[in-house]
């Protein structure tokens, strides 16, 4: 089975993450959308990890080829003893295991990895894993920092459920 993994913050999910998750939908047979983060990331104190789980939650729940799943990141203080590239070893070690661990995944899977982010397409390729790694080219110049800064401005560019969590709450 061919399953791209589309991965963030997602502090908020916004519509240039929706377009990565609807390129890997038409590429694959499976994509798990897999929210990262932990307490006191920039997503905090508007989007805590497990609200950006549920959100992600409802934002896909009617899609049959579309799951999700959460990715607590590591100790920060590892960034004291290892280089970037470390990290991300680590990281997509952990992340396969997780994902293996709630059957999202399996070891006869060919899994390709999706970002728009071109320093990510780097670390994710240097890894030692055997992985593939597909840029996706940015259609709208949006960003959660853009967002988290000035949400009424930029509110049109939240996902959905995102948007209405917003509307609700701030």
């Amino acid at each position: 089975m061919k399953v791209g993994i589309v991965f963030g913050t997602f502090a908020p999910m916004h519509l240039g993450h929706l377009d990565v998750v609807d390129i890997a939908k038409t590429e694959m047979d499976k994509v798990v959308v897999v929210c990262c983060g932990h307490e006191g990331d920039r997503g905090y104190p508007m989007y805590p990890l497990g609200k950006r789980l549920e959100l992600a939650n409802e934002q896909f729940a009617d899609e049959e080829k579309v799951f999700t799943a959460v990715l607590p990141d590591t100790d920060p203080k590892i960034k004291e003893h290892w280089d970037q590239q470390q990290i991300w070893n680590y990281w997509v070690d952990r992340m396969l295991l997780m994902l293996f661990q709630k059957e999202l995944i399996s070891a006869k899977d060919e899994i390709v990895f999706y970002t728009s982010e071109g320093d990510y397409t780097v670390l994710l390729t240097n890894t030692h894993q055997d992985i593939k790694v597909r840029k996706c080219e940015r259609v709208r110049p949006i960003s959660g920092t853009m967002i988290r800064e000035n949400g009424e401005e930029y509110m049109d560019q939240m996902a959905p459920s995102f948007r209405e969590y917003y509307k609700k709450s701030f």
